[in-house]
């Protein structure tokens, strides 16, 4: 022990003094092989899933695949360093793998100037592993072996044939001019997509808000783009090893209970649901619509690409490290025991690993971080592209039924409708991950092609890029508008609208000037993993449609329609408008620890597939223990709540009953998952949740208007804001409208539109965005 004392301090003394020594390179790279080595052959062994046969909402693009492989080959690096040296190499490690990369960027721009190719923006997500194969390969030959040339990723050294880099992003913004003064660029639609300017100095990113959230913060380019990591609150996880191994032992020293067995326990809704009697079911479909613009938390995939099968309970072992599946009780009602000899688990992969270094497990954010209407435009310039008509700067548009929708997508494997009811194809591909979503991707299309036929009409020399960006930078203003003054004040309290800045100004009032260049707009672990997903809890079993007359016409059951959109099409019983309606005249679930029937045992199940899908409850806890989150005690601090010992210690804060049943689950209270503590917090007088969940998604939200510069009130210097009359034009616009103008059966409407209980009033008495204060 003395001996590797000694030899330890050798290997670090130097770096200490910032330098490093030809050992510790050593050390590093072949740890870096070694893992290499293991995460090639252990992906080897992988079985592909057939389409169709596991349905999945998380699924990774190109790039995020690229990181995975990256992280992966660190996470275990970073396992054999620690295991050989303990932690403390950790941060020399990291100052070799800074040298490699420097070298790697060398190497790049010498080829890319040798092949006369344009040098990508950013380091592409797979060039630290390319250039590592590289070494391997030539150490190999050196020493007469040859090296191993390669596996990977699908071929994770080379560019795939999509070519979905970061060298791909953000098409048609290297231009000049800006709406109403000189002309932006009009790709065609079969141009190629290219990268952003290289330095955010460029005018370009004082004009428009990017894609991918480039920019966005000048001094940080990345920080909150899309394919970038989360952040934690309390800068800390609660992985057993401190690196990435989930936590599976109560500090009592037992086994913490299955995920599927606190579902049981706790959140089973029982034979009498509870409803809200003042919000509607909207709120919940808003909360889901502001989720799929913020968060897309990818799951790890398989060496092919294709969803990993992680059904199996031996599948961490059999199929991939990246597999976690809940083991179900041996009496579970629904997800009974494969036989007498095989217990059965609900399947759960890992969020793919995002990490860039040694240390840590790291998950990403697939989409902008940002309130930018992703769901509309898309998180990759590539994918905006498929959206867009590239004619006036409309969307496109699919009027095959007889009504407007959004394009199909015949090819979409995930979906489990086929011809001719097809899913479709919008900025967020879980558009139809329940039939509720698709009217709020239709009504926003529709929305953005209303706004943009009236552009063209007031200003006809406009191309399609100027009427396109123009009108996304209104929508997203009148997004950003209805999420702080709507939706939020129906969900926080007064108080913490107030301390966490979230109340919008009044027309006259003038702009905000909080924009704080320092403020990371990044979502935290808690918010994405955690906390937003309380909207689970609203969510009906059943979905009402109601017509013109608001007369109830049918309804559709949540766990018989996830990813099939056969209901959308039901032209008969007035497609997706009455599917809206319903959304505003029924009721929500109350936020509390009882959810639906579907939620907990049908999520992505196959029709006529019994225990096919998941328990969305057990999988939220369970996400919690995998994304590292600490455990519900620890956040309290956060808010100003009393530490806690004992049971006794929370009893501020649940009721009695809420607290005998954590009781009944849990060892300790220092074990109680976030989630679940949470949502059996009692909630707040004036709002839907506690005080603890109230806290993480308020300072979630002020960091995402706060540290958004093209936020809708903003004007913030040398980036081009809306004026104070075009602020207040915004300011004065109401969600109600919106439906109003982009339906034919709403003639009359809420005033509040998440009110159940709401007066009505006259669509035609609500004044429409104002667009000649915009030119």
């Amino acid at each position: 022990m003395r001996t590797l004392s000694i030899f330890f301090f050798a290997c670090i003394s130097s770096s200490v003094l910032g330098q490093i020594n030809d050992t510790t390179r050593q050390i590093v790279q072949e740890a870096l092989f070694e893992a290499l080595n293991s995460v090639d052959s252990a992906f080897s062994s992988e079985p592909s899933v057939a389409d169709g046969e596991i349905v999945s909402s998380q699924i990774a693009n190109e790039e995020s695949k690229k990181l995975q492989f990256t992280g992966d080959v660190l996470e275990v690096a970073t396992q054999l360093l620690v295991q050989k040296y303990g932690v403390g190499i950790l941060p020399a490690a990291n100052q070799v793998l800074e040298e490699l990369n420097a070298g790697e960027t060398v190497a790049r721009k010498k080829r890319s100037v040798d092949s006369d190719e344009e040098e990508g923006t950013e380091e592409s997500a797979d060039s630290f592993v390319a250039g590592l194969r590289q070494k391997r390969q030539s150490r190999g030959k050196r020493q007469g072996g040859g090296g191993r040339g390669g596996g990977g990723r699908g071929g994770s050294g080379g560019r795939s044939q999509e070519q979905d880099g970061r060298k791909k992003r953000n098409s048609g913004e290297n231009t000049s001019g800006g709406p109403g003064s000189t002309e932006y660029s009009n790709p065609t639609s079969n141009q190629t997509c290219q990268g952003p300017p290289k330095s955010c100095s460029d005018p370009v990113h004082d004009r428009i808000r990017s894609i991918t959230g480039y920019c966005n913060n000048r001094g940080k380019p990345t920080q909150a783009n899309s394919v970038t990591s989360i952040r934690r609150l309390l800068g800390t996880t609660s992985y057993t090893d401190g690196l990435g191994t989930i936590r599976s032992k109560s500090v009592t020293g037992a086994a913490l209970p299955s995920t599927r067995l606190i579902s049981n326990k706790l959140h089973d809704e029982g034979s009498t649901p509870n409803f809200s009697p003042s919000v509607n079911h909207l709120h919940m479909q808003i909360g889901q619509f502001i989720a799929h613009d913020i968060i897309f938390m990818p799951s790890s995939t398989a060496k092919d690409g294709s969803s990993l099968n992680c059904t199996s309970c031996s599948s961490p072992t059999t199929v991939s490290t990246n597999c976690a599946p809940i083991p179900a009780p041996a009496d579970d009602k629904y997800f009974k025991p494969v036989s007498s000899s095989e217990a059965r688990c609900i399947r759960l992969t890992r969020a793919l690993n995002g990490q860039s270094g040694f240390g840590v497990r790291t998950q990403i954010d697939q989409n902008s971080h940002y309130l930018d209407m992703s769901s509309v435009y898309g998180s990759s310039d590539c994918e905006a592209r498929t959206v867009r008509s590239f004619s006036n700067g409309l969307l496109k548009t699919n009027t095959a039924s007889g009504y407007v929708l959004p394009p199909q997508a015949p090819n979409d494997t995930n979906c489990q409708s086929k011809n001719p009811y097809y899913c479709f194809t919008a900025g967020d591909f879980r558009n139809c991950l329940h039939p509720g979503l698709l009217p709020l991707h239709v009504i926003f299309i529709k929305e953005h092609n209303r706004l943009a036929a009236k552009v063209k009409t007031a200003q006809p020399s406009w191309n399609d890029e100027q009427i396109y960006q123009f009108v996304r930078k209104i929508m997203i203003g009148q997004w950003q508008h209805i999420v702080y003054n709507e939706y939020l004040p129906k969900l926080l309290t007064d108080k913490y609208l107030t301390d966490f800045n979230l109340k919008t100004m009044k027309p006259g009032a003038g702009a905000f000037r909080g924009y704080d260049a320092g403020m990371d707009a990044a979502l935290s672990g808690e918010f994405a993993a955690a906390a937003f997903r309380f909207g689970h809890s609203q969510s009906r079993q059943d979905f009402a449609r109601q017509d013109a007359a608001n007369k109830t016409i049918g309804a559709y059951d949540l766990g018989y329609n996830i990813f099939y959109s056969d209901q959308v099409y039901q032209k008969s019983l007035g497609g997706w408008e009455t599917m809206l309606m319903g959304l505003i005249k029924t009721a929500a679930m109350t936020v509390d620890r009882y959810f639906s029937f579907p939620i907990r045992n049908q999520l992505f199940e196959i029709r006529g597939k019994n225990a096919s899908g998941v328990d969305l409850i057990a999988v939220n806890i369970m996400r919690g223990r995998d994304v590292g989150l600490m455990p519900y005690v620890k956040y309290r601090s956060l808010v100003g709540l009393p530490a806690v010992n004992t049971w006794n210690d929370m009893s501020s804060t649940f009721s009695a009953a809420n607290l005998a049943a954590l009781k009944t689950v849990y060892a300790d209270p220092a074990d109680v998952d976030l989630y679940s503590g949470l949502v059996m917090e009692t909630p707040l007088a004036g709002g839907q949740l506690g005080p603890t969940a109230s806290w993480i998604i308020a300072e979630q939200f002020r960091a995402l208007k706060t540290g958004d510069r093209f936020y809708y009130e903003n004007q913030v210097t040398n980036t081009a804001a809306f004026t104070p009359d075009q602020i207040d034009a915004i300011r004065r616009v109401k969600l109600a409208k919106i439906f109003c103008e982009n339906t034919d059966i709403i003639t009359s409407i809420n005033t509040d539109m998440f009110d159940l209980n709401s007066s009505q009033v006259a669509c035609s008495s609500i004044p429409d965005l104002d667009l000649r204060l915009f030119f």
